[in-house]
């Protein structure tokens, strides 16, 4: 077991910690990607990213798609933007709105976003185009409705800090009440303010 997983920490760092550039040609503004000193690709691509947990995403033309550290594609151009992995997701969009593709190159949200953040504690902040805020997690399951007019400020899955017709309160991952939003602002160090006081909700 333990020489299983010296060899699999050994595989990572071989992965994540070879160099990655980028190539410009002489003649025209098409890019050419080196992996350790080799040249993987031919001068097809108009814009390449930095290499981001063995994976980097690239472009022909106005379209975007996901390549291994190989060079070897795993989406199809398909996406009008990317951006790179960060623990196992990435933010992508199209014409039609903002998702999140996981590390099997899987869309867990429909294109219908203005906004998409990073998973925080497995669960995903979402906006709306009519402005309202909610959550999926990580399977694309909704989490807290599309009732807020703030982001979500997750601080664990047990106090979600919620702002609801410019009332604050607290809300769990299943959007269950805590507390509710009843103040007028509630600090992530547990402190609610109601009526001129200052009251201790949670530590």
């Amino acid at each position: 077991m333990r020489l299983l997983s010296v060899i699999l920490l050994i595989s990572s760092l071989q992965i994540y910690g070879q160099t990655w550039d980028v190539k410009n040609h002489t003649n025209n503004r098409r890019k050419a990607i080196i992996a350790d000193s080799v040249l993987i690709s031919d001068y097809v691509y108009s814009e390449v990213s930095e290499l981001s947990e063995g994976k980097a995403y690239v472009a022909k033309g106005d379209l975007y798609a996901y390549i291994d550290s190989k060079g070897k594609e795993l989406t199809p151009y398909v996406f009008a933007e990317a951006n790179n992995f960060t623990n196992g997701f990435a933010i992508v969009g199209d014409s039609f709105g903002i998702s999140l593709l996981n590390s099997r190159m899987q869309l867990i949200l429909p294109f219908e976003f203005t906004q998409v953040r990073l998973p925080q504690f497995g669960l995903v902040v979402v906006q709306l185009n009519t402005g309202l805020w909610g959550a999926f997690d990580t399977l694309g399951n909704q989490k807290i409705p599309f009732v807020y007019d703030l982001p979500p400020n997750i601080l664990n899955l047990e106090h979600i800090i919620v702002r609801r017709e410019e009332a604050y309160g607290v809300v769990n991952d299943c959007n269950e009440i805590v507390f509710n939003c009843a103040y007028q602002y509630i600090t992530s160090s547990g402190m609610g303010y109601r009526n001129g006081k200052h009251l201790r909700l949670f530590k």
